[in-house]
């Protein structure tokens, strides 16, 4: 028994009584064709029911006979990942249609990051939907995205700041509403959790781990990806695949926080991975342990992302000098032999093409006369399924005819079935074959929703993680305060950004934490702003106030992710606001890896005896002297920081009275507007703190040049004015120092090797 309706938004809708809903637009040329009572659609447009179109057959068995059926054109389509699309309108444009007439059906939905608003973002969904049906075979577009809090989806905390918490099952909470959401949005595959450790302090993309504890990042992945993979009814069953469920995909294999000397692997400078204790493996427990482990019915990440750097060795123990999309040794002798992954392994992004040479993202085969689609080649034979960031599905028929003539057609042929099969899986867990169309109206109602806005709230209030508090600055208070949030100056200049290169940023006047959100919680006075020029109130204009709210963000570097300067020489990566030179007794003369060189020699990537490019040590200069000037008032100093890495405290610790730390920075997609009224309730003394450290703070640069690239928890940390010690799992509330179940969890030595030793 089943009905049928037609929609205001080109899409009909069918209801099977006892069995799937499907969607589909009648202008694509399917049909409806009826088995055993119940409805299907005709995709392949053959008037049979067919078993890849019999939703009560499994993802595995439908994924099988529709793999059987594809050509290698078809094949090659599926094994690209779209670049990212941020051109969105009522319609696919005439690339989006392009790239799909080729087969491609994986696109990155980058809305988050242009800004796009969600009521764009739902009917493009719908438009490309449309037109994929309307191929062969009616394979719907697998639409997938990056994190993208509080940027049209509620702003619940990032990873690090979720890590704060120390709670997985706010992990998991946050997941399921996130995968809520993006549904929503049409988006049925997250490029997420990223699952490195972050045992590197100085690396780039800490802020989007869980964390540098091996137990604390384990038990945070695995209930994130149960609660975006799994469907939850009502009472909080697991259903396992079901409407609301998304596909991980976990990254990046084997790990990237090892980093040599903090670089970022999407810079030439920052390829090589290092491990100076031999703890290669014990980096990977948060996927083989967590990813790899599920409590929930989905059991496992159903996709993993591979790293663009390379595991140095010496001795070749951790495989080829490649980065991780080519290694043999990383992806078919650990993850698919050692392991047993059968999901998608797909690389990071543009690692096949020109860019790739020119920036060394395709680590270790940059030569010139090796072509884009030899590299796919050598991807696919070292098991990867998927090419991140490849919107030409060429490069892959090219790869193909390049293994016919290497290994035979027999192999590649194999091959391209194998992935296939693997690709496919995804779509039918997801139930994208089903039912991939929006009801546009109830799904922007949905999305953002102000119950989703207020849990997202209640989690970052939790994160929120306070190492100081003297004399009671951070309390309950009985009536409003008048608080001063003074402007920050920003000076011009230079990051490096992955994509565009140096960029030069101007000189501009900001706030850190939302006036409007502080609004909530104070009576707000702050500096009269015209453009980047700041006239600070001075102190008879604040008599009267109660506080001076200092927010503040970490300590910045130029040419963060390369590590090197204008001049192409390495220069150290900082932690501290004030000038460092890299010449104390920790710093290496010699660098662990370096490329092989013309004359046989190795490169020495030291930056022994050179300068950091600090952004803004002017951050500091606030904080301090706004500081002098609450102790001139007579009232109490409160930092609220953004960070998203350790960093040195000891440069104003001692000259305030509060520090609150939210590891919640707003993003480049555009969140952080709950972390800041987090941080403004707190500091109103409406909810009392109780995060903790998700990672050590180092006493000095000394601390931070002494650490090993790969070892979690070997620094020796910050001791404050009053004798706390800014370690890991360390947090205040108002009682002092916490010493609750979850210090008692987690506060003891790091793990060292998986428990999960594989096959």
């Amino acid at each position: 028994m089943w009905t049928e309706k037609q929609t205001e938004y080109g899409f009909n809708i069918v209801e099977n009584e006892g069995g799937k809903k499907l969607s589909y637009s009648p202008a694509s040329g399917v049909k409806i064709i009826e088995k055993d009572g119940f409805a299907f659609k005709d995709l392949a447009r053959t008037g049979e029911l067919l078993p890849y179109e019999d939703w009560r057959l499994s993802p595995e068995e439908r994924a099988d006979d529709l793999a059987k059926r594809l050509s290698v054109e078809q094949v090659a389509g599926l094994m690209c990942f779209s670049a990212h699309q941020f051109n969105m309108g009522p319609e696919a444009n005439e690339d989006q249609k392009a790239f799909m007439d080729q087969h491609l059906r994986s696109v990155l939905n980058s809305g988050g990051l242009a800004g796009i608003p969600d009521e764009v973002q739902i009917p493009w969904a719908n438009a490309m939907q449309r037109y994929a049906e309307s191929k062969e075979f009616g394979i719907p577009c697998y639409i997938a995205s990056d994190p993208r809090n509080g940027a049209g989806v509620s702003d619940w905390p990032g990873n690090l700041s979720l890590a704060a918490t120390f709670d997985p099952e706010i992990a998991w909470e946050s997941a399921k509403c996130q995968s809520r959401e993006l549904r929503d949005l049409g988006i049925a595959c997250f490029l997420a959790p990223q699952v490195d450790i972050s045992s590197e302090p100085r690396w780039y993309r800490n802020s989007g781990t869980f964390g540098e504890d091996p137990a604390l990042s384990r038990d945070m992945v695995r209930a994130f990806c149960d609660g975006l993979q799994s469907t939850y009814d009502e009472n909080g069953n697991d259903l396992g695949w079901g409407k609301d469920s998304m596909t991980a995909m976990a990254k990046h294999w084997t790990g990237e926080g090892a980093s040599e000397g903090g670089r970022e692997g999407h810079m030439e400078g920052g390829k090589y991975a290092v491990y100076p204790n031999n703890n290669f493996e014990a980096l990977m427990i948060p996927f083989v342990d967590g990813a790899f482990k599920l409590k929930g019915k989905t059991e496992s990440a159903q996709a993993i992302m591979s790293s663009y750097t390379i595991s140095y060795s010496d001795d070749g123990s951790l495989g080829d000098i490649v980065g991780s999309s080519f290694s043999n040794y990383k992806i078919k002798e650990i993850l698919r032999e050692r392991y047993g992954f059968t999901g998608v392994v797909c690389t990071d992004w543009m690692v096949l093409n020109n860019y790739a040479r020119k920036n060394g993202w395709g680590k270790g085969i940059e030569d010139d006369d090796v072509t884009p689609a030899q590299r796919a080649f050598i991807a696919i034979m070292a098991g990867v399924d998927q090419m991140g960031g490849c919107s030409d599905p060429q490069i892959l028929i090219d790869a193909y005819k390049y293994g016919c003539e290497q290994i035979g057609k027999e192999k590649m042929d194999e091959a391209f079935a194998t992935s296939a099969q693997r690709l496919l899986q995804g779509y039918f867990m997801t139930g994208m074959f089903e039912d991939p169309y929006l009801d546009e109206k109830a799904a922007l109602a949905d999305v953002n929703s102000e119950d989703k806005q207020a849990e997202a709230l209640k989690a970052q209030i939790k994160a929120v993680v306070m190492v100081k508090n003297e004399n009671g600055a951070i309390r309950p208070h009985d009536k409003r305060m008048k608080v001063y949030i003074p402007a920050l100056y920003e000076a011009p200049h230079i990051e490096m950004d992955h994509v565009r290169g140096a960029v030069m940023g101007e000189a501009k006047a900001s706030y850190p934490i939302s006036l409007d959100m502080a609004s909530k919680y104070f009576d707000v006075v702050t500096d009269k702003v015209e453009g980047a020029e700041i006239t600070r109130l001075t102190l008879d204009e604040l008599q009267g106030i109660d506080m001076i709210l200092i927010p503040a963000q970490e300590p910045g570097n130029s040419y963060p992710q390369d590590g090197r300067g204008e001049d192409g020489l390495f220069v150290p990566l900082t932690r501290q606001y004030r000038p460092y030179v890299a010449d104390g007794p920790h710093v290496r003369k010699v660098s662990i890896a370096g490329n092989d060189l013309p004359d046989g020699t190795k490169e020495n990537r030291s930056y022994f005896g050179r300068k950091a490019l600090t952004t803004n040590e002017e951050q500091l200069d606030q904080i301090l002297e706004m500081a002098d000037k609450a102790k001139k008032l007579g009232v109490p100093s409160v930092v609220t920081m953004f960070t998203g890495r350790p960093m040195c405290f000891y440069e104003f610790e001692p000259e305030v009275d509060g520090i609150i730390v939210t590891f919640s920075a707003p993003s480049v997609y555009g969140g952080g507007t709950a972390s800041s009224e987090a941080l403004a309730a707190i500091v109103a003394g409406k909810y009392e703190p109780s995060g903790l450290l998700p990672m050590q703070m180092p006493k000095d640069m000394d601390d931070v040049e002494a650490q090993a690239e790969d070892t979690p928890r070997d620094m020796e940390c910050y001791t404050d004015s009053v004798g706390h010690k800014y370690d890991f799992a360390y947090g205040l509330n108002y009682s002092g120092v916490i010493c609750d179940d979850r210090v008692k969890k987690y506060a003891v030595p790091a793990l060292t090797e998986p428990e999960n030793k594989g096959v």
